[in-house]
Order: C-alpha cells, then sequence, then structure tokens
C-alpha cells in the first residue's frame, strides 16, 4: 500500500471542510441586502462546482486505488460522492436562479435609469432558492467525515500496516477531531468560547488549544455573522482523524446519512 492510497480517506475529510465553507457563505448571502447577496451569490457559484468536480475526482481515486476491494462499505461510499456531486451541481444551479432574479432589479437594463426595486415574491424567492442550495448540500461535511471512516475501515482490514503510527488521541479530542471535521465548531473570539450545533457534545476550549499546539486544527475567518471563526482541520489533523477512524476500536460510522434531495424536480445541469 503506497502513500496516495493512505491519502484517500484524509482527500475526503479536506472535501468535506470546502463543504463547510460552502454552506457558512451560503448562509451570509442569504442575510444580506439584495444588491450585496446578487453580488455575492453570482461569485460563489463557482464553489459548488468545484465541489461537484472534487466529490466526482475522490470517486475515481477510490476506485482506481490499488488493492482496495470493492466491498459493499466502498460501493456506498462511491455512491455518496456521485450523489455530492449531483447534490453540488443542483445547488450552483439554484444559485444562478437566485442571481437572474435577484438582478432583474438590483441591475436594470441599459435603458433604465434606476433598478425597479425588488417586489416581495421575487425576494422571497430568490432566498428560497439560496436557501436550498444550502440545503442540499447542507450535509456534505458530515457524509465526508462518515464515508472517510468506512473507507479508512477498509484500508484498515485489508492492509493493516498501511497506517502510520500516530500520537495518542484522548477521547476528548478525537471526538473534537470528528466535530470539526463534519463541520459543527465555531469560536467566540471575544468570549474564547467553543460554539457547537445542537446535538454535538461539549467541547472545552482546553480541547481546542491541545489540537491547536499539536497542530492538528486551525482557526479561519468565519463567514457567518455572529461568529468570529471556524476550525478546520489542519493536513496532519486529516491524517491523524483517518488513521484513528481505521482502527477497530474507534468504531467509525456504520451509516452514512440520508442524503438530501431536491424539493423539486431540477436538471443537474444547464
Amino acid at each position: 500500500m503506497t502513500l496516495p492510497d493512505l491519502s484517500l480517506p484524509e482527500r475526503l475529510l479536506l472535501l468535506g471542510a470546502d463543504f463547510t465553507r460552502h454552506h457558512d457563505i451560503l448562509l451570509r448571502i442569504n442575510s444580506a441586502h439584495p444588491a450585496h447577496a446578487t453580488v455575492a451569490a453570482a461569485e460563489h457559484i463557482p464553489a459548488p462546482q468545484a465541489l461537484a468536480r472534487g466529490a466526482l475526482d475522490a470517486r475515481e481515486a477510490i476506485r482506481a486505488a490499488p488493492g482496495l476491494y470493492p466491498s459493499r462499505d466502498v460501493e456506498r461510499v462511491l455512491a455518496r460522492m456521485t450523489q455530492l456531486a449531483t447534490l453540488a451541481v443542483i445547488a450552483a444551479d439554484h444559485l444562478l436562479d437566485a442571481v437572474d432574479l435577484l438582478s432583474t432589479a438590483v441591475f436594470p437594463s441599459p435603458g433604465q435609469k434606476a433598478a425597479t426595486g425588488l417586489t416581495g415574491t421575487q425576494t422571497a424567492e430568490a432566498a428560497h432558492h439560496i436557501r436550498l442550495a444550502g440545503q442540499l448540500t447542507g450535509l456534505g461535511a458530515e457524509d465526508c467525515l462518515a464515508a472517510a471512516g468506512l473507507l479508512a475501515r477498509e484500508l484498515r482490514q485489508w492492509h493493516p500496516g498501511a497506517f502510520r503510527p500516530l500520537p495518542a488521541l484522548s477521547s476528548a479530542q478525537q471526538a473534537a477531531l470528528e466535530a470539526v471535521a463534519a463541520g459543527r465548531v465555531t469560536l467566540d473570539r471575544q468570549e474564547d468560547k467553543v460554539l457547537v450545533e445542537l446535538g454535538t457534545g461539549r467541547i472545552t476550549i482546553t480541547t481546542i488549544r491541545s489540537l491547536e499546539s499539536r497542530g492538528l486544527i486551525r482557526r479561519e475567518p468565519c463567514a457567518l455573522w455572529l461568529h468570529a471563526e471556524r476550525l478546520h482541520l489542519t493536513a496532519e489533523g486529516c491524517q491523524a482523524l483517518a488513521a484513528v477512524l481505521g482502527r477497530p476500536r474507534s468504531a467509525p460510522p456504520a451509516t452514512l446519512p440520508p442524503a438530501a434531495r431536491p424539493t423539486t424536480a431540477r436538471a443537474a445541469t444547464r
């Protein structure tokens, strides 16, 4: 087993971080003034398109990995990458529709001296499209974490010596890494307080600092209005978590959460 094979679960974790960044930006766009939302949504359209390409690239890398047998779990990971790619493309399609609605009033035609303004219906419909884009891709980070766990377990089963030894993680540290990978952890910098999504176990600032001191997580400016910083895994953090997920005693996720589905039927491409 070569190093590129070892990086497959890590690759999924990095993809999950990109889904988290994308989702944060969509939440902020949907709370912005229509003029700002129009520009921001238009500029953000390449992001879900890149997520789709990343998911498909990961799928092909998994398929081509030497010595990785097409077990049921591997097939499920491949299917989930296909689903994530499709959902990301549809999310981009929704953003295009939102931009079309917003730009009609915000940016008048050459013959107009000023914008006529959005109606309440147009504003609500544009916001609905942006919310749908977020809902379709909102489970991306969690899906990537679950898929990385399944893939790491497969690699561990067939190639028990594949993972390099890493410093031990406490249960609290491992739980924090998993929560970060799932896009569930932000920081209130002013109060030095850890903020986690509902349903996530408590994570202390001491645990966060211990992981930072080991270079396993880092802080990034967060696109959300009310949160100062978002926590993400470093490359070393992805490596550490992938190795822990691959250990039999770590009990990686056995099931993938259900994929989000479009509310209405839409074409995957324009």
